[in-house]
């Protein structure tokens, strides 16, 4: 099952870049000219995923994978990206299934005040929520040292996951415009 989640949400998060961002990834048929690979870079806690085209920007996204504390199971995948529908960044969040959706979900940095959004949708794979990111927000992610994502669990439990910003502010100025 953990490999299951695993691949589930490495998916949501290719899907994710493919919505926020509809020409990131475009698809690619055996036998098409190599310049369309994708290539990744690490930045600490952070994996950054470009396209790299013959033509035009290199459109980038960056992630990371949350796994449960002492262990390897896949709880929350984040990803920040710059989609050209709207002005500045925005993150995506894709959590299992079974959370409680009507409280939404909360994201603070280092313990500040927490910022308030909905869920999307949610799919077989798990549930899905985008949150642009304004410029105040950006800035406390940048110089902030954890970002902790709070949601209610299936037993009314609230759950903080925490986020590492370890690498946020090298792998962002990597893909940003």
């Amino acid at each position: 099952m953990p490999h299951r989640l695993t691949q589930g949400l490495y998916m949501m998060g290719l899907l994710s870049m493919l919505v926020l961002s509809p020409n990131a990834f475009s698809q690619q048929s055996p036998g098409t000219a190599p310049d369309a690979d994708i290539t990744t870079e690490s930045f600490q806690d952070w994996e950054v995923r470009c396209q790299q085209n013959a033509e035009g920007p290199t459109p980038c996204a960056m992630a990371q994978l949350i796994t449960q504390p002492g262990g390897d199971q896949p709880l929350m995948q984040v990803i920040l990206d710059y989609p050209p529908q709207i002005d500045g960044p925005a993150m995506t969040f894709f959590v299992p299934l079974g959370v409680r959706l009507a409280p939404g979900l909360q994201l603070s940095v280092d313990g500040g005040e927490p910022v308030q959004f909905p869920y999307q949708v949610c799919q077989e794979q798990g549930c899905r929520a985008d949150l642009p990111v304004e410029p105040s927000l950006l800035q406390q992610l940048r110089s902030g040292s954890t970002a902790t994502l709070s949601l209610i669990g299936p037993r009314g439990d609230r759950m903080d996951l925490d986020i590492s910003l370890i690498g946020f502010t090298d792998a962002d100025t990597r893909i940003a415009p």
